[in-house]
């Protein structure tokens, strides 16, 4: 198996700034057209398994995403992992999402299983503010306070940037406390710096 980088296999992918590739039970890219299905750079291109990442933790949250959503049945109560993020030697930050495909539909997509989706974010912040929005269900502006906290703006700098008042912030940094379940802003920030996001 040949091993690329992770910025030439974007390259070969056209350098869009997003991609969908479908994938069969074995997690192999499935082709919609036998011609292109022979080409050795299909097949390099499209098989996510030989994108090389200097992160071992990274490849393993990928395969694990991948295994994930090929495994996942009809009835899963198991939430499938997070999107997984990747960020090239160029500084790049790409998002690595799998997705089931619902049993009716794989016969009408050549018998794909799942589908990768593969995302370039220009700004790592609008997806981070998304998240938490998601994730915690915290109101935009909520969103907004705790963006500047974890980047390491004090409550009144963060009320600044936003132009509120700082009693303001504080009534945010309440309610974001409690949807965290924080208790300081300490804690706040360690709990950020490990989200999978």
């Amino acid at each position: 198996m040949s091993f690329i980088s992770l910025s030439q296999w974007i390259t070969l992918l056209g350098d869009k700034s997003h991609c969908i590739i479908f994938l069969n039970e074995n997690g192999d890219a499935v082709s919609f057209d036998e011609a292109c299905a022979e080409e050795p750079l299909w097949q390099v291109m499209l098989n996510w398994r030989n994108i090389h990442l200097c992160d071992p933790h990274q490849k393993a949250k990928l395969s694990r995403l991948v295994q994930a959503s090929l495994d996942f049945g009809e009835q899963g109560s198991t939430p499938l992992p997070p999107p997984v993020k990747l960020e090239t030697e160029t500084g790049r930050v790409l998002y690595i999402d799998a997705v089931p495909v619902p049993i009716q539909l794989r016969e009408q997509l050549n018998g794909a299983h799942a589908l990768l989706y593969i995302r370039e974010v220009a700004h790592a912040s609008d997806y981070f503010k998304e998240f938490l929005q998601q994730e915690y269900h915290l109101t935009p502006a909520e969103a907004s306070v705790t963006i500047r906290l974890a980047a390491g703006a004090s409550l009144r700098a963060a009320s600044k940037q936003l132009n509120i008042s700082i009693w303001t912030a504080r009534s945010h940094l309440r309610s974001i406390f409690q949807k965290t379940n924080t208790h300081r802003q300490a804690e706040l920030v360690a709990l950020l710096a490990h989200a999978d996001y």
